[in-house]
């Protein structure tokens, strides 16, 4: 049994379900509102698709998307023209005098300097204090002078939000309750704007983080900000990754696949090949331990996981055949697997495996020397 793989047109493929992007957007606004949702559209949609995803959420009602670059707010533009995007991360030295059209965060008083001397269009500024997430962000008294100054409403730049963000909202609900009581002492004394701090976790688990906004990223997503069932809640996964049987094959006894021999076969074992591999964003820590869903059923992933291709176990008798699609995260009959389940697995977090799965266009400058 070993007829080549139907045509395809790709080694795997990623699904993205816009209606429950959609539920997860109407979802949380039922939750929160009336403070509004920023959507969280950063690499690349987190791998999703950051203008489908965008577009999508805009129109269930969240108000604004939110970038980590300046790169991926241009980009997104180009698509979403309309769409009011906020840039999270600090710019890049020398970006200053390019940025346009978006609002950005400044999270240091020698970026404000830099912004405020290079700026030639008018741009929406929200001030950055580190409430004890100990990275981008500055302190209380300097957050305080630069809102004043940009309150005052000289030159390019105008002050649109206090920011800062939560380390623990997953996980430690008294440091979050003292981040928030730092972040609530700022806001008191700070001139008028709308202020956000909440994430995910924060806005389903923490209501007194909801202020005027929340910015989500995994809830948008359908996928647990605390790493167990999203439809613990209310949450539908987005995303089906899945890739196909490219060939069948039978290991007689003492056969082995794989690098390392870490699949050897103790009776005549049929194996099934499919295309897709650690550059494709399966976990190589997936290797023996995480299954796959053919014909509604769970396969070991009993081989190691290479570069390009990853090997399940059939078992005794062949009742898979080439062209099957192989689940890879997502449902098939009565089977699931998250998303949260290959995060476990691989001893990360969803975040990583949703990203990994398609990364930035760019995620570092490659430079290439002439030797």
């Amino acid at each position: 049994m070993v007829a080549g793989p139907a045509v395809r047109t790709a080694r795997a493929t990623v699904t993205l379900d816009l209606g429950a992007v959609t539920a997860n957007c109407r979802h949380v606004l039922g939750m929160v509102a009336p403070t509004e949702l920023w959507a969280v559209v950063k690499a690349d949609g987190y791998g999703h698709g950051a203008a489908p995803v965008g577009s999508a959420a805009l129109a269930a009602g969240a108000t604004r998307l939110c970038v980590a670059t300046w790169e991926e707010a241009r980009a997104l533009r180009l698509e979403l023209p309309d769409a009011p995007v906020l840039v999270m991360s600090p710019l890049v030295p020398g970006e200053e005098d390019e940025v346009e059209g978006v609002a950005v965060a400044v999270s240091s008083v020698e970026g404000f300097s830099r912004l405020r001397a290079a700026a030639r269009s008018p741009l929406e500024v929200h001030v950055k204090v580190d409430s004890g997430m100990g990275r981008w962000g500055m302190e209380p008294g300097d957050a305080l002078r630069i809102g004043e100054a940009l309150a005052d409403g000289e030159g390019a730049l105008r002050l649109g939000g206090l920011m800062s963000h939560l380390a623990t909202a997953d996980s430690d609900a008294a440091f979050t309750t003292l981040q928030l009581e730092r972040f609530r002492a700022v806001s008191e004394r700070f001139p008028p704007c709308v202020r956000h701090a909440g994430n995910s976790a924060a806005a389903l688990a923490h209501p007194e983080a909801r202020f005027d906004a929340v910015r989500c990223g995994v809830a948008v997503y359908g996928l647990s900000p605390f790493g167990g069932d999203p439809a613990d809640d209310g949450l539908l996964p987005a995303l089906r990754f899945e890739s196909y049987v490219a060939q069948v094959k039978l290991l007689q006894a003492g056969e082995s696949t794989g690098y390392g021999r870490r699949f050897v076969a103790e009776r005549p074992t049929w194996i099934g090949l499919a295309p897709a591999g650690y550059a494709d964003g399966v976990p190589r820590l997936l290797s023996g331990r995480a299954d796959v869903l053919v014909r509604g059923r769970r396969r070991k992933v009993a081989a190691t996981v290479s570069m390009d291709q990853l090997t399940f176990v059939i078992g005794d008798e062949p009742d898979v055949e080439p062209g099957d699609p192989v689940v890879l995260i997502g449902s098939d009959g009565g089977e699931s697997i998250r998303v949260e389940e290959w995060a476990r697995l691989s001893e990360t977090i969803n975040y990583e495996i949703v990203t990994d799965i398609a990364p930035r266009r760019r995620r570092v400058e490659h430079v290439v020397r002439d030797a």
